[in-house]
């Protein structure tokens, strides 16, 4: 073999290693973001529609919001971007009878997500999500504020069709005060969510997530959610959601559809 074969071999096996094909892994439709990172080359887009129902203090609000956008690219090995957009967001308000809504672009986000180290033991799969909000939505919706947030995910291995993944973070919100100006308010967040695999195709999840006031005030927020994912092909994954509030703060309910697609397969 001359040497021409012999470079030619060897860029074969570097670009197969490179484009191997991996198990689709998304951030939705759970709140628990995976520990897993886009592979330089790919990129993953994750969108879909929410429905959210609340009722508090005779005020009842109901929310939709399409489409909930993230785009994930891998750029080097163990750092993806995210790219996220909150979607077009309606909003209709009953009390006492009156009638009001309201309606327009939410903000986006941008990000990255660092993994860290695989599983070891008892040592979980771990990354490493850091974000800022970029405030591009409709006054009123949007925050106004380029608001940061982060959070660690992290994940274990309990069988060959379970799994348990984890997130511990902060966010940070501003808000409108009443006589003028604005603050930034933060907040702990958390997720828990058990992975089921019930076929190759179908998987199942359950799962408690909520925030905690450290600025902010008020109650903690907590909710509980389950759903379903179907791979339709290797790189297209459907999924849908439901889950309901477990604390007064918390939505009473909510709804959720989405599709996953990586490109190029």
């Amino acid at each position: 073999m001359n040497a021409l074969n012999v470079i030619l071999a060897i860029g074969a096996i570097l670009f197969s290693n490179l484009f191997a094909q991996e198990d689709l892994v998304t951030d939705r439709p759970d709140q628990t973001e995976s520990a897993i990172v886009i592979k330089p080359g790919f990129f993953q887009l994750e969108a879909g529609w929410t429905f959210t129902q609340d009722d508090e203090a005779g005020t009842e609000t109901e929310t939709q919001e399409i489409p909930g956008t993230l785009l994930r690219i891998g750029l080097i090995d163990r750092v993806e971007l995210r790219l996220g957009f909150s979607g077009y967001t309606s909003t209709e308000t009953e009390t006492g009878g009156v009638e009001t809504s309201s309606n327009g672009a939410g903000d986006g986000e941008f990000g990255a997500k660092i993994y860290l180290w695989a599983e070891d033991g008892l040592m979980p799969e771990t990354a490493l999500l850091v974000g800022v909000s970029v405030p591009v939505g409709k006054t009123g919706i949007s925050s106004e504020e380029w608001d940061p947030s982060f959070r660690f995910s992290f994940a274990h291995t309990l069988s060959e069709s379970l799994s348990l993944g984890y997130n511990l973070g902060m966010a940070w919100e501003s808000a409108q005060l009443q006589g003028g100006g604005d603050t930034t308010l933060s907040n702990f967040q958390y997720t828990a969510a058990l992975g089921i695999g019930i076929s190759d195709k179908l998987g199942a999840f359950v799962e408690l997530f909520g925030d905690i006031p450290m600025s902010a005030t008020g109650g903690a927020s907590n909710s509980v959610d389950g759903g379903f994912t179907y791979l339709l092909l290797d790189n297209l994954q459907l999924d849908v959601a439901s889950g309901f509030g477990i604390s007064n703060t918390a939505d009473d309910w909510f709804l959720g559809v989405g599709v996953s697609w990586r490109f190029p397969n």
